[in-house]
């Protein structure tokens, strides 16, 4: 296990996927839930609690958006790490994938928290069954993106 501070998070996640993307990974839904579980358990943030499972916690989300911007209309796929500082600073590191949004469009957004279950093998148990991951897994990703934000 690493213990990194906050500010270097980004810099380790964004290791990580240079090693799968080096080794010819074209990054796909199992990459990503697969990257966030081996990151979530090691690596640890120094400040940030381990007591309340609340501080460091796993969102897995997907949905067809269109914020603007050079994305246009997307279909986004992501998982995204959330700390919650004692002071109540929350910040998110999202690891998403976006598609094209066509083979998405009857698909209702989804949301859930790793918090929500017993342990992570049964959040990604939860996320391996929705229509939304089985219908990624089959499209081709448009690009990727990691983003750090305070909250």
């Amino acid at each position: 296990m690493k213990t990194v501070y906050l500010k270097n998070v980004e810099k380790e996640y964004q290791k990580a996927i240079e090693q799968l993307v080096s080794k010819g990974v074209a990054l796909s839904p199992d990459d990503i839930v697969e990257l966030s579980k081996i990151l979530y358990s090691d690596i640890k943030v120094r400040g940030i609690s381990a007591e309340d499972s609340d501080n460091d916690m796993l969102l897995f989300q997907y949905g067809t958006y269109n914020w603007g911007g050079e994305l246009g209309e997307h279909f986004s796929f992501d998982i995204t790490r959330q700390f919650s500082k004692k002071n109540f600073d929350m910040f998110q590191l999202s690891l998403t994938l976006v598609f094209e949004p066509t083979h998405f469009k009857e698909l209702d957004s989804y949301n859930s928290w790793s918090s929500d279950f017993k342990n992570i093998e049964e959040w990604i148990e939860n996320i391996k069954n929705t229509h939304g991951y089985q219908l990624a897994k089959s499209q081709p990703i448009k690009t990727y993106q990691l983003i750090f934000t305070q909250v």
